[in-house]
């Protein structure tokens, strides 16, 4: 029986390899987990949320599918749920500072080497803090679907100089570049309804945008 996942979850799973054991926090419906189980060799899965309604969902997934005694099912608070086994965790559909929250204990955790992550917002601010964990960004991706657009990052254990801005994103991706092509343009009009007065404010836009310029038109 063939599943069919969302743009999102479908760069998601690319990121995964065989032999991988996971943990899928915040996992919503389950299905990326039993996605991933079903395409990916030799791979062991944990299904984790806080609330026990998602995992309702999962659980009638996996029946669905005949997976209930392949993948874990567990309720808990975000890697309270790893095993001793667990090596790689995925967080996606949350904001940024809500994913570097979860991962803030992550040290308690030796096992695990590496992160995929899709956050909501916060790009910047998220590469910046996750690096800080002692992972270093491996690559990046970004989707657009109904009209909003979400990062995708492998982080692997290990520490490597990091453009915090513009991550490993391709710039000769249209997605990547249409991305940052509309964040140019806002942030274009809020300079226009800035107050002059503001002036440190002012620049620190203007200063985004001629970084943004360049890396689009400069490369």
């Amino acid at each position: 029986m063939n599943i069919k996942l969302n743009e999102r979850l479908t760069t998601i799973s690319a990121f995964i390899n065989d032999s991988e054991n996971i943990i899928d926090v915040g996992c919503d419906h389950g299905l990326l987990g039993i996605y991933l189980f079903l395409n990916k060799k030799n791979i062991s899965v944990i299904s984790s949320d806080i609330n026990s309604g998602p995992l309702e969902k999962a659980k009638s997934n996996l029946i669905k599918y005949g997976l209930e005694n392949k993948i874990k099912l567990s309720l808990g608070n975000g890697l309270e749920c790893v095993s001793s086994e667990t090596d790689t965790v995925i967080i996606s559909g949350m904001g940024g500072l809500t994913i570097v929250s979860i991962l803030s204990s992550i040290k308690k955790y030796p096992n695990i080497k590496k992160i995929v992550i899709s956050p909501n917002n916060e790009f910047i601010l998220t590469r910046k803090e996750i690096t800080k964990l002692g992972f270093k960004l491996n690559k990046e991706t970004m989707v657009k679907e109904n009209n909003k657009y979400y990062l995708v990052s492998e982080y692997l254990i290990g520490h490597e100089k990091t453009n915090y801005r513009f991550g490993k994103l391709d710039f000769s991706n249209n997605i990547v570049k249409s991305y940052y092509l509309d964040l140019y343009n806002k942030n274009k009009l809020i300079i226009k309804k800035i107050p002059k007065r503001y002036f440190l404010k002012r620049i620190k836009i203007i200063f985004d945008n001629y970084l943004i310029e360049k890396k689009i038109y400069k490369m």
